[in-house]
């Protein structure tokens, strides 16, 4: 849920800020690369290079906001369930979809139950659940932002936010 309502679905809080509000993307979203221990949450966006710290200053206020600064409201947890159960039954259409799901109870040591009980479990997540576990996951302290783009044209604008210690990889073209 918390994925869905910050950046998972097309209606999520950065594509809204970043695509609709500023005009600075095309698409932005947010995912977990699902991992058998630790796993990573990125954002990923393109956006105009004039745009960059603007964006990436946005970006943070909203992972911020998820925190508790502008907690999930009705209406995000409503799109946010619809996104991630109406299709649900999809993703068990055809032989290959099944197996996938059967490796992944193996992979991650899932209960046998775990796709029987998901859209319950879905639709009983609250938002203050959104937030605490947004809080607890979603750290800025010991988030790494990786910028791609020209140094020359964005550093100073950069600078500005503070992001902490830089490492600059120059590119030969």
């Amino acid at each position: 849920m918390l994925n869905a309502v910050l950046g998972g679905q097309f209606v999520s809080r950065v594509n809204l800020k970043l695509r609709e509000e500023k005009g600075y993307t095309y698409g932005a979203r947010t995912a977990f690369d699902w991992r058998r221990g630790i796993s990573p949450f990125s954002l990923q966006a393109s956006v105009h290079t004039a745009a960059t710290a603007a964006a990436v200053a946005d970006s943070l206020r909203e992972f911020e906001g998820i925190r508790g600064g502008r907690p999930v409201h009705d209406g995000e947890m409503s799109l946010a369930r619809a996104t991630l159960t109406r299709g649900y039954p999809r993703g068990f259409e055809t032989a290959q979809q099944v197996a996938r799901s059967v490796a992944q109870l193996v992979l991650y040591d899932l209960p046998d139950t775990y796709f029987e009980e998901f859209v319950p479990k879905v639709n009983a997540v609250t938002a203050g659940e959104v937030t605490r576990v947004a809080e607890r996951h979603l750290d800025p302290t010991r988030m790494v932002t990786l910028i791609v783009g020209d140094h020359h044209a964005i550093g100073d604008s950069l600078k500005a936010l503070q992001l902490g210690d830089a490492a600059i990889l120059p590119v030969d073209r």
